[in-house]
């Protein structure tokens, strides 16, 4: 417990001061909780299937995927030059992870780039500092959308 306690050993926790850590040795993340709103077992049935799943091929390359795009729309950068050197530093990150599926770096480099055009074509759609009503296949989705 963090807190000032007084002479009777009493620490008082409300919203303004202080917290109870209850159970430290789990870490539960902010997302987990705002997660867990609709379904209070959701949380604990997340941890557990996850930490008893093995790794597959789809799950690393998934999880692979996903930081590439992350660091690509933080950056706003899109270029192959550049999205081929984010690919070498996150696949050398996640060796260990691409050793358990019995992948090398050239291998797991070669799938990934062979997806960045479909993640080049994407951002070329998606994202702007303006929306583009102009783009014949934006105005599908947005009739989709306001329908």
């Amino acid at each position: 417990m963090l807190g000032v306690f007084d002479s009777n050993g009493r620490c008082i926790i409300d919203d303004d001061h202080h917290m109870i850590i209850l159970h430290p040795d789990h870490l539960i993340s902010s997302t987990v909780v705002a997660d867990s709103f609709g379904c209070t077992r959701r949380a604990v049935l997340q941890d557990r299937v996850k930490a008893t799943s093995s790794n597959s091929a789809p799950l690393i390359y998934g999880t692979i995927l996903h930081e590439i795009f992350q660091a690509a729309m933080l950056a706003n950068r899109w270029d192959t030059q550049w999205l081929d050197e984010l690919i070498h530093s996150i696949t050398t990150k996640h060796i260990e992870d691409l050793y358990t599926i019995s992948l090398e770096i050239p291998q797991a480099r070669e799938y990934l780039l062979s997806k960045m055009p479909e993640l080049q074509s994407w951002a070329e759609l998606f994202v702007a500092s303006q929306p583009k009503v102009s783009d014949p296949r934006l105005k599908t989705v947005l009739v989709l959308i306001s329908n």
